[in-house]
């Protein structure tokens, strides 16, 4: 019973220790394609405002503030259908709500990576590496030969 107990703390410390390694990767990427779009790299170390800036450098900082929201949606969307017994319509109705918010969260982060990819002089396959392995292709964008070219 010890034994399997360590060896679950263990495996959680190395999942925290790798999502810790993803961040500081992103951390620095996002640092390095700050100042390729003439923008202060320190403003990659505060998180929500660089999400909000990379989003206003590449796209609108519009869509980042409704992801922010629709984030908040779709939690008082999950805490409704697990602390209220719904049942019926209104479960169907709640679920309908929250697979809609991910859709849209989805479509709008293949948009940003679509207009992160174009403005930094790259193609629409590239966004869809971005989408689907950011962090790899973030480091590519972040460290290539890439340059800003504006908003697209």
């Amino acid at each position: 019973m010890l034994y399997s107990f360590l060896n679950f703390i263990d495996s959680e410390f190395y999942v925290v220790l790798i999502q810790l390694a993803l961040s500081i990767i992103q951390i620095i990427s996002y640092w390095e394609l700050f100042k390729k779009a003439g923008v202060n790299g320190w403003v990659s170390l505060i998180p929500i405002y660089s999400g909000y800036k990379i989003y206003d450098v590449v796209w609108n900082s519009k869509y980042y503030l409704l992801t922010i929201g629709l984030m908040f949606v779709n939690a008082i969307d999950i805490y409704l259908i697990k602390n209220f017994f719904a049942t019926g319509i209104i479960m169907i109705v709640l679920t309908v709500i929250r697979v809609g918010i991910i859709l849209l969260s989805w479509f709008i982060q293949f948009n940003f990576c679509r207009h992160l990819a174009l403005s930094y002089g790259k193609n629409i396959g590239f966004a869809i590496g971005l989408f689907f392995l950011s962090t790899i292709f973030l480091m590519i964008l972040a460290f290539g030969k890439s340059k800003y070219v504006g908003k697209r």
